[in-house]
């Protein structure tokens, strides 16, 4: 398995969704937002399933958004918020998304 592989498939801990996330910051579309988000998501230790969520539940699965939240939220923050798994942490970090 090569480098790259590794690190998705860890980051992800199996979850489809984390994982398309994962892959979706590699189209050139997202490539720049994709050193933001990487730092952002191994300073929190976002991972999997919490993932998934700041992907799909917090921003709609909108690679904008997801860099905005991770340059302008504080970490404990973001964390709490991708920890829920019920979209109540979209009330935590909306202010962060302006």
């Amino acid at each position: 398995m090569d480098a790259i592989t590794k690190i998705l498939f860890d980051l992800s801990k199996g979850n489809p969704g984390a994982l398309r996330f994962l892959v979706g910051l590699m189209e050139p579309e997202n490539i720049a937002f994709s050193l933001d988000i990487m730092a952002k998501i191994e300073t929190c230790r976002i991972k999997g399933t919490d993932l998934y969520v700041l992907w799909s539940d917090l921003c709609d699965k909108d690679y904008g958004s997801v860099h905005m939240l991770c340059i302008s939220c504080p970490d404990e923050i973001l964390i709490n918020a991708c920890g829920r798994q019920d979209y109540s942490g979209r009330e935590l970090i909306k202010e962060y998304l302006k």
